[in-house]
């Protein structure tokens, strides 16, 4: 560019510049995944790597040796192609990622408002670990992010390697066996791992209420890895798995977690007990700076109490008892002290019928 003199830009000035490519000199780029899209208009192939990296939601791009070109357009303005497919080289599915990267990315999201963590296509000897860490820190009082994590088995477990997990937290569902999908880009059936149907009981538990349990629930899948005998199913239970099987429709066996302590055994009681806590802290906030004499505590009761009683009309808990109350002590601490007592709902697991002939 030429300034003319005495308009040169100073050290710290911001020059903007734009230009006019002709309309057959330059092309409509629109990348598309599901609902989202994204458009560019460039004028060669490092023209859109610089737009896509600088902007782009959905991909990434590198210049190839002919991105000094313009992009070859396709046969019509609404031929959209899949990438893996063509001339549309196929990504490695995060093959380069590593353990450490999937832990430094949940480490991002401590503070995010999120319920329900899936490390993507990572299994449980890979991931479960971290997961559980992450999920217990994300839940503590801390931190205040009550979280549950969903983790899946790798492709090759057998019987005995999922039977012999050392996942053994509240927090955490261990889902297998894999699934059988189509694959979007070639058409074709392939045989996912357990982390891909670890994603689906994910979206499954999003999709129901926390006193709903996932167990008899259908999921929506071509087919699964393995289908495992009735005696196979129970062994997988009584190891706090929750596992899959065939009967009428692919149904969750059971809604479990890994947690060893029967008092945590359904997930259920799990996000009640989540709900319950993010439920009566919002309930509790806006007392926070306000007097604590018996006046703004009998307020704070009656607020947390329409909320339980919200509960209980749900049918998420039986019943409760909820007292608060400051010392003298704990007034001139500034310390106000609600004390709960959730008896929440269990959900049928199995039904046992005894009869009798005459």
């Amino acid at each position: 560019l030429t300034f003319a003199a005495g308009e040169e830009p100073a050290a710290a000035d911001v020059v903007s510049a734009s230009y006019v490519v002709n309309q057959s000199a330059s092309a409509k780029i629109t990348v598309r995944y599901g609902l989202q899209e994204e458009v560019y208009i460039v004028a060669n192939g490092n023209d859109l790597a610089g737009d896509i990296n600088g902007a782009s939601a959905l991909v990434s791009a590198a210049p190839a040796a002919n991105a000094a070109e313009l992009p070859t357009a396709f046969a019509s303005a609404l031929d959209f192609q899949f990438f893996g497919t063509g001339s549309n080289p196929r990504g490695d599915n995060g093959a380069v990622v590593s353990a450490s990267d999937y832990k430094d990315g949940l480490d991002l999201l401590i503070n995010e408002p999120a319920h329900i963590m899936v490390a993507a296509g990572q299994s449980h000897t890979d991931i479960g670990a971290d997961l559980t860490a992450h999920v217990t820190a994300a839940s503590s009082d801390l931190n205040k992010r009550e979280r549950i994590g969903v983790v899946g088995s790798a492709l090759g477990d057998n019987l005995d390697a999922l039977r012999g997990h050392d996942l053994n937290s509240d927090r955490i569902v261990f889902v297998a066996p894999g699934i059988v999908a189509t694959d979007a880009a070639t058409g074709s059936r392939v045989t996912l791992p357990g982390a891909y149907t670890a994603a689906a009981i994910a979206g499954l538990m999003a999709s129901y209420s926390p006193h709903i349990s996932l167990t008899n629930k259908p999921l929506p899948v071509v087919d699964l890895q393995k289908k495992y005998t009735n005696a196979e199913l129970t062994q997988l239970v009584q190891n706090r798995v929750l596992a899959l099987q065939d009967k009428l429709g692919f149904k969750v066996v059971k809604g479990i977690t890994t947690s060893t302590n029967t008092a945590w055994h359904q997930i259920t009681t799990r996000r009640i007990v989540d709900y319950a806590k993010y439920g009566v802290r919002s309930a509790a906030d806006p007392y926070i700076g306000l007097l604590n004499n018996a006046r703004v505590r009998g307020a704070m009761r009656a607020t947390i109490n329409s909320f339980l009683a919200e509960m209980v009309e749900d049918e998420m808990l039986i019943s409760y008892d909820l007292d608060v109350s400051a010392t003298r002590e704990e007034e001139r601490q500034g310390i106000a002290r609600v004390t709960i007592v959730l008896r929440p709902v269990f959900s049928i697991d199995f039904i046992k019928v005894t009869m009798f002939l005459e």
